[in-house]
């Protein structure tokens, strides 16, 4: 009788827990029990490989700064003659720009003789080998390059200093509004900012603002990172009536001088940058700026970075 008491308790064990076992392995699985209900969520591992890519383009310049002497017959009609100076800018603006005493033109991505000769001169040393008398190759002949490579972002700017040191007193400024005002007229340098205003991936809109400094450099206390800094600084005049932009493509280069009014006794904003002197043994400079090619870096963003408190400060 015992036995078969005992037989009817564990079959009927063994059917509720048949039952129940049923019921809860399919409350777990399909997430409606008030179980699971209860639990956080199952994260799933973040997917590196479809994290979104940064891309950053960075446009490859090549500057040169060539110095001949006053009326030289390449810098004033040869370089010229084989750039394009109509297409860059309307008529009117383009007028305008020449009243400044600037001229500006561009050359296709096969560089004209006259430029590429013109800036071979300009980085040639004037020291000669002692070997073979002659002077040395620039390094960078081999491949075209003409000048100093940097590379600009967008909204990134450089600065190029066309004339330093300019002895006022052999310069009539007074024949330029903007320059009459000049507190302290000594020690005059022309720079000229360049900008990267805007890029794609076959061009380059750059921005050409002429900045004149005067004055003798004083040094103006900064506090900086708890340190203290004594920075040069000179009296700043930009000329934004004279800023101009120009686009160039993989190859291209602008060239930027001055433009020789028809009234020789003019003088102008591009005079003084590019020839403030007119005396005998004076020299006339011209800026080449080439675009060699548009560089592009792709990286992946990191949603889970959080800077340090090291990155609020500078490097």
């Amino acid at each position: 009788m015992s036995a078969i008491f005992c037989s009817r308790r564990q079959a009927l064990a063994g059917l509720f827990l048949t039952a129940t076992g049923c019921d809860l392995f399919r409350s777990l699985g399909d997430g409606k029990s008030p179980l699971t209900t209860m639990l956080p969520p199952l994260e799933k591992p973040a997917d590196k490989a479809g994290s979104p890519a940064a891309t950053i383009r960075m446009a490859r310049l090549e500057a040169c700064i060539a110095s001949r002497p006053l009326n030289d017959h390449k810098t004033r009609k040869l370089v010229w003659e084989e750039l394009d100076e109509s297409g860059l800018m309307a008529p009117e603006q383009r007028q305008r720009l020449n009243d400044s005493g600037f001229r500006l033109g561009v050359a296709g991505s096969s560089t004209p003789w006259a430029v590429q000769s013109l800036a071979e001169d300009a980085v040639r040393p004037a020291a000669t080998d002692g070997t073979t008398g002659m002077p040395p190759v620039p390094a960078n002949a081999a491949d075209g390059g003409f000048g100093t490579v940097f590379t600009l972002l967008q909204g990134g700017q450089s600065y190029l200093e066309i004339q330093s040191d300019l002895d006022e007193s052999r310069l009539p400024l007074q024949q330029i509004p903007q320059l009459a005002t000049l507190r302290n007229p000594s020690q005059i340098r022309c720079v000229l900012e360049l900008s990267v205003r805007d890029l794609s991936s076959d061009w380059v809109l750059l921005n050409l603002l002429p900045i004149i400094y005067s004055g003798s450099s004083t040094a103006r206390l900064t506090i900086e990172q708890n340190a203290e800094k004594l920075p040069i600084r000179q009296n700043m005049l930009p000329l934004y009536e004279q800023q101009l932009q120009v686009r160039l493509l993989a190859g291209e280069i602008a060239v930027l001088g001055r433009y020789a009014a028809q009234d020789p006794q003019k003088w102008t904003v591009g005079s003084l940058f590019f020839q403030p002197y007119s005396e005998p043994g004076a020299t006339e400079r011209i800026l080449m700026v080439r675009m060699n090619a548009i560089e592009t870096l792709q990286g992946r963003s990191d949603p889970g970075f959080r800077p340090g408190p090291q990155a609020a400060g500078k490097i």
